[in-house]
């Protein structure tokens, strides 16, 4: 039988990122993807935080889709008639670009053409139906009528990820785990939109908004940002409270859009795409069970999505952390659990794992009565956003790590025992947290670090 080394089920960001990296090495890897052209299934515009991409890609700014670079990112807190604080996180500071507003149809089409050209394969119009296991191992997956067989397959398939129901990953579907979210796309020219929001051509600015008229669930988000000619405003809700509360999301949203300070910037737009759509917190599956026998989950798959409001960034991340799983696989010839598992280890290097953990923690807080304290608090606030933006700084390569953390990666972090890799863990954690304050001080003084300020308007 045919056999290559790597099928990945999923051409989205995840699945294209893990694809490339794989293929860049020059190892077989195939994406299918069910949609008839990548990104055909996704018009959901998104914020690109850039670091991760930036390693994965250097070159992006050659030719990436990007509608405007993003300067700007306001936390607005509403009055009933007017605005009673901004906080401005500003990116003007920062000698390279930051994030970028753009289209997920747009990029992940551009990724997954990135993906091939680095020499992947992509079959279309693929469906996968069901995993071959032999003897409680994934050695393929089933496609209608056909049989594809792989040393090892990845699930990048999504929220409702097949791979992840058939591979047994999946725990107990819980609504409060589970976000939905509305969003429509406003056509507006670009000269207005400048104007209003005080821009230049190209450049981006995010608004997070919280308030009056936006407070009636537990925790819920509205963001507003800017596309090159249209504007994209969205609120999210937890699933499980939205049933409760008998919300309307899309009611709520058109609340959402008379309050002043929001209708005075996007007035006279005309509606160009509306979406809905479900967006994981983790609920399937568990972040510490992301493999099995011959398989590994990534991106929203695992559950490795919405981190901070940085979902694509993360879950690139994750494909290039299957990757590198991947190539260790192969070196050992070994696709079993016992290989695989180090994909939680390179994923807990990069910080990922914990921060996708801390998430939860502050989502359960904030669900759990925090959220007054945290509407209150402009600290905290920036807390949050400190949060987000750390988590694009802290992705440093593995090839540039110094000697003693090459060791404790390649050795220690993987073979040693528990009881011993612990202490060591720790001591290490500590070095490089104080290593990453000294940068962030660093930074300041050079006058290179994001500023924030509370502006009061009434």
């Amino acid at each position: 039988m045919d056999k290559t080394t790597c099928i990945i089920v999923g051409a989205g960001p995840a699945g294209a990122a893990c694809a490339y990296v794989l293929a860049k090495k020059g190892i077989e890897v195939i994406m299918l993807e069910r949609a008839r052209q990548t990104g055909g299934k996704n018009v959901a515009s998104f914020v690109m935080y850039t670091a991760i991409l930036k390693h994965l890609i250097p070159d992006y700014l050659d030719d990436a889709p990007f509608e405007r670079n993003v300067i700007r990112s306001n936390q607005v807190f509403l009055g009933e008639k007017d605005v009673k604080q901004i906080v401005d996180f500003n990116y003007r500071l920062i000698d390279v670009p930051i994030a970028f507003t753009a289209f997920r149809g747009r990029f992940d089409d551009w990724l997954a053409n990135k993906a091939m050209d680095a020499g992947a394969d992509l079959i279309t119009e693929q469906t996968v139906t069901d995993l071959i296991i032999d003897k409680g191992q994934v050695i393929g997956v089933r496609v209608d009528d056909d049989e594809l067989y792989a040393d090892v397959v990845v699930g990048a398939d999504g929220y409702h990820s097949k791979v992840a129901e058939k591979a047994g990953l999946v725990r107990k579907w819980l609504p409060e785990r589970c976000w939905h979210g509305v969003k429509e796309i406003l056509d507006l020219p670009s000269d207005v939109i400048n104007e209003r929001f005080q821009l230049s051509d190209g450049i981006g600015s995010i608004d997070s908004i919280s308030g009056y008229n936006i407070d009636r669930l537990t925790l819920s988000d509205t963001t507003l940002y800017t596309n090159s000619d249209s504007i994209s405003i969205g609120v999210f809700g937890r699933l499980g409270e939205l049933k409760d509360k008998n919300v309307k999301l899309h009611e709520y949203l058109e609340v959402i859009k008379q309050q002043p300070y929001i209708h005075d910037l996007i007035k006279d737009a005309t509606l160009k795409e509306y979406q809905s759509h479900i967006i994981s917190d983790g609920g399937r599956v568990h972040p510490n069970k992301l493999y099995n026998d011959g398989v590994l989950l990534c991106g929203e798959a695992g559950g490795i999505m919405d981190t901070y409001g940085v979902g694509v960034p993360t879950a690139m991340l994750s494909g290039m952390m299957v990757a590198e799983t991947i190539e260790d696989a192969i070196k050992k010839d070994d696709f079993s659990s016992r290989t695989l598992k180090k994909y939680l280890n390179y994923l807990d290097s990069t910080s990922l794992l914990s921060t996708i953990k801390q998430s939860r923690k502050d989502s359960d807080y904030i669900v759990g009565g925090g959220h007054t304290e945290m509407a209150q608090s402009m600290e905290a606030g920036a807390d949050v956003f400190n949060k987000n933006v750390d988590l694009t700084f802290d992705f440093i390569s593995k090839e540039s790590y110094p000697l003693y953390l090459n060791l404790y990666l390649r050795v220690v972090q993987y073979e040693l025992p528990k009881l011993i890799r612990w202490p060591i863990h720790g001591i290490l954690k500590s070095k490089i947290l104080f290593g990453r304050i000294l940068e962030k001080i660093k930074r300041k003084l050079n006058g290179q670090y994001y500023e924030w300020k509370t502006k009061t308007d009434s």
